[in-house]
């Protein structure tokens, strides 16, 4: 690897005539440089997972798709403190949250390697004399576009049953993460028995090359996890060629509190609901609902406990709560705030620094 951080496309790493800063969203320090891509790293991906797909073996040897995804669990391994050093610097997220994010990986990718060995399909006699069976096949080419929230646990979560089950990948890593994303790339190409072309990733700041991923006819499945706004987008850019999808969006995760509940259980899981990943997930916490007989007490509580949490850079061991992601997060979390104030008392008030 260079200073700038580059895509890992066709087996080879690739610059792009764009390059951007990544910084740390807590001091604001750049803390590396990146290849910003687009609509010309997503054709060269989209063609060479295409060329792995039709030219190699990848899609009939089960047994190499098993060898690479165990290999695979065990490079992250091999770097997972290293990886989560660099997460937490990039993303914000502590380094406990980062930790356990490349922790969650080794299972995943164990498991899919397991299922390799196991697509032997069904067949039944449905009525006497009748039968149906099932064979499994894969897809083709699949597209990945991954969010900066949790990049490489839900690349992998994507990654590895795309493998197992015979497709090539094209990875869009996010701008915000794209340090992280690089060295998730280099750690892929460190797996010796992988054929070229079967994992392509790139990075962009923009929005010219995953609109490609959504709508080429050579791809044949997307996974994207992401806003409900931008999933309404993939899902009109796909349907031109009716290609499958698989989107989680965002959602809505409230807490109900009863009145016989126990409160020194309770306020701890509230307001960790609410902190972590300073609160920058699908699961996150988005309001409390209370019994009215408990409400003031469940307040005063979650004040104090709220007011005691530690906010400070991800990397630095005491923070409890790391920054949101950027500026952009701040500016828009912070206007959120100031129209709920408008019908709803503070408990806890930030704000910008």
């Amino acid at each position: 690897m260079t200073d700038i951080a580059r895509h890992w496309i066709d087996g080879q790493w690739q610059a792009s005539e764009r390059v951007a800063e990544s910084t740390n969203p807590a001091t604001g320090t750049v803390i590396g440089r990146f290849a910003d891509g687009g609509a010309t790293e997503a054709r060269a991906a989209i063609a060479a997972a295409r060329r792995a797909f039709e030219t190699t073996t990848w899609s009939r040897d089960r047994a190499l798709r098993h060898r690479v995804l165990n290999a695979l669990a065990d490079r992250l391994a091999a770097r997972a403190d290293e990886l989560a050093t660099l997460l937490s610097s990039e993303g914000g997220k502590t380094l406990v949250e980062c930790g356990l994010e490349i922790a969650s990986t080794g299972p995943m990718l164990r498991h899919t390697a397991a299922q390799a060995l196991t697509e032997t399909g069904i067949s039944a006699e449905v009525s006497p004399g009748v039968f149906f069976s099932t064979l499994n096949e894969p897809m083709g080419v699949a597209a990945i576009i991954v969010p900066w929230n949790a990049p490489v646990a839900l690349l992998i979560r994507s990654l590895g049953p795309a493998l197992a089950a015979g497709n090539t990948v094209v990875v869009k890593m996010p701008g915000q993460t794209a340090l992280t994303g690089a060295l998730v790339a280099e750690i892929i190409a460190e797996v010796a028995d992988l054929p070229r072309g079967v994992v392509n990733i790139f990075t962009e700041t923009g929005n010219s090359g995953a609109p490609l991923l959504v709508s080429s006819p050579d791809v044949n499945v997307v996974s994207y996890t992401g806003s409900v706004a931008v999933g309404r987008a993939v899902a009109e850019g796909g349907a031109g060629t009716l290609t499958r999808l698989n989107l989680e969006l965002g959602g809505k995760a409230p807490m109900i509190v009863f009145d016989d509940t126990d409160l020194d259980a309770t306020i701890p899981v509230l307001v960790a609901g609410v902190t972590a990943f300073a609160g920058q997930f699908c699961m996150a916490g988005s309001r409390i609902l209370v019994h009215r007989a408990i409400a003031d007490r469940v307040r005063d509580a979650v004040r104090a406990a709220l007011e005691s949490v530690v906010v400070g850079p991800g990397d630095q061991a005491t923070s409890q709560m790391g920054p949101l992601i950027d500026k952009a997060a701040v500016r828009r979390v912070d206007g959120l705030v100031e129209q709920a104030l408008a019908y709803a008392k503070p408990i806890v008030r930030g704000g910008p620094v």
